[in-house]
C-alpha cells in the first residue's frame, strides 16, 4: 500500500515510474499499479536463488534500463538491491524501511542494515521510533531545509488516503452489511483488520475480548484477514464458546477491508511490534477510537486517551482493561481523531517526497 502510495505521487506528479517486483505476485496489485501509470516488470524469481545470483541479475537489469533514482523497499532480501543498483552504476538511491529494530533481528541484521544505509543517498524510515530503533537517533524529514543540511536518515511518515477511506465509510450500508454477516445491530463491535500472524497479536485480542464479553453481552468480535495463525485463533474462540460473539471474515482487498472496518465501533492494534501502525491511521480517518500496543510507530500514529488507549505490550489484562473504557467513551475520540490524522494524509506526504526527489 505504500509502494502503491509512492508511485501514485510521482506519477501525478510528472515522474515515469517502473515498479520491479522480484518474486511472487497478487494480480489484482499489479493491476493497481499500472492503473495509477507505473510501468510494472514481474521477474518472478525463486526465493532460493542464491545472494550473488540476485545482485547481478538486478544489476544488470538496472544498468540497462539506466534508471535516473532507485528507490528500495527495504524488505526481504533487504541490502541486496542497494548493492545490485550501486554496482549498476546508480548514483541516487533512497532506501525505504518499513518494520523496527527488534531482537529477533540480531545484531548482524543492524549491522547490515547501518552498513545498508551508508551505500544510500538517503536512508528513510516510515516513523521516529523505528527510525531510533535502528540508528540509536531519529527526526522528521524537513522540507524547507537543503537536504545537505539533513542527517544521512530521517524519517517520512507513512501515508493514508483520508480522503478516500471517508468515501468508503459513508457510502458503507453498515446495517446491511451486519445483517448479512450475523452481527446483532445494537452490539458495539470491536474489530481488527490485519494479517493474522503471531507479531500482530490477535491471540492477545481473543483472550482480552473473552474477559470483556464476560462483563458487557453487547460486543461482538469482527477479525478480517488471514494468515498463518488463523487456524489456531479460529481454535481459540471455539475453546473460549465464542462462536456466536465472534467473525473471522477472512481475507479481504483493500476496499473490502475498509467497509468492514467501516462496521467497527472501536478499531484494535495489538502488534507486537509496528514500524508505523496502518491500519490505526486508516481507523483514525473514519473517527474511530484505537486501542493499541504501546511499541515503535503506534505510539506515534495513536495519542493515548485522545484519538484512543495504548495498552502496555504483551499485557493481555491491559488490553482488557482499556477495551472495557473505550466500549464506554466510543464517541469521546472522534473529533480528534479525525484532526490528528491529516498529518498522515496524501498531501503532506506528496508535498514531502516530491520535494525530496527534487533536491536529489
Amino acid at each position: 500500500m505504500q509502494t502503491l502510495h509512492l508511485v501514485s505521487v510521482l506519477v501525478s506528479s510528472g515522474y515515469q515510474v517502473t515498479t520491479l517486483c522480484y518474486f511472487e505476485y497478487d494480480t489484482d496489485i499489479v493491476k493497481q499499479f499500472k492503473n495509477i501509470g507505473s510501468q510494472v516488470e514481474l521477474l518472478q524469481w525463486n526465493r532460493t536463488i542464491s545472494a550473488w545470483q540476485f545482485i547481478f541479475r538486478l544489476k544488470r537489469i538496472l544498468k540497462n534500463s539506466t534508471p535516473s533514482l532507485v528507490h528500495v523497499q527495504y524488505m526481504a532480501p533487504g541490502a541486496l538491491p542497494i548493492i545490485a543498483a550501486r554496482l549498476a552504476g546508480i548514483k541516487k538511491i533512497l532506501t525505504t524501511v518499513h518494520q523496527p529494530f527488534t531482537t529477533n533481528h540480531g545484531v548482524l541484521a543492524k549491522f547490515l542494515l547501518r552498513l545498508s544505509a551508508l551505500l544510500c543517498t538517503r536512508f528513510i524510515a516510515v516513523s521516529k521510533n523505528a527510525e531510533i530503533s535502528w540508528f540509536g537517533s531519529g527526526q522528521l524529514y524537513n522540507e524547507i531545509m537543503p537536504l545537505k543540511q539533513q542527517p544521512r536518515h530521517f524519517t517520512i511518515y507513512n501515508a493514508v488516503n483520508v480522503k478516500h477511506i471517508q468515501e468508503i465509510n459513508n457510502k458503507t450500508n453498515i446495517i446491511s452489511k451486519k445483517v448479512k454477516l450475523g452481527i446483532p445491530s445494537n452490539s458495539i463491535v470491536v474489530g481488527a483488520v490485519s494479517r493474522l500472524r503471531h507479531e500482530k497479536g490477535i491471540d492477545m485480542l481473543v483472550d482480552a475480548f473473552y474477559q470483556l464479553q464476560k462483563e458487557n453481552n453487547n460486543v461482538y468480535l469482527l477479525i478480517v484477514g488471514s494468515g498463518p495463525d488463523e487456524k489456531l485463533l479460529k481454535e481459540m474462540a471455539s475453546q473460549y464458546k465464542m462462536n456466536d460473539k465472534v467473525t473471522f471474515f477472512g481475507e479481504a482487498n483493500w476496499v473490502t477491508a475498509m467497509q468492514q472496518m467501516a462496521l467497527m465501533d472501536v478499531v484494535v492494534v495489538p502488534s507486537r511490534f509496528e514500524g508505523f501502525g496502518l491500519t490505526a491511521a486508516e481507523a483514525m480517518a473514519m473517527g474511530k477510537p484505537v486501542v493499541a500496543s504501546n511499541v515503535f510507530g503506534l505510539k506515534e500514529v495513536v495519542t493515548d486517551k485522545k484519538t484512543g488507549l495504548l495498552f502496555e505490550n504483551e499485557n493481555r489484562n491491559d488490553l482488557y482493561l482499556k477495551l472495557k473504557i473505550i466500549c464506554e467513551q466510543k464517541n469521546d475520540f472522534r473529533d480528534f481523531s479525525l484532526k490528528e490524522v491529516h498529518k498522515f494524509g496524501l498531501p503532506i506526504y506528496l508535498k514531502k517526497i516530491i520535494t525530496l526527489y527534487k533536491q536529489l
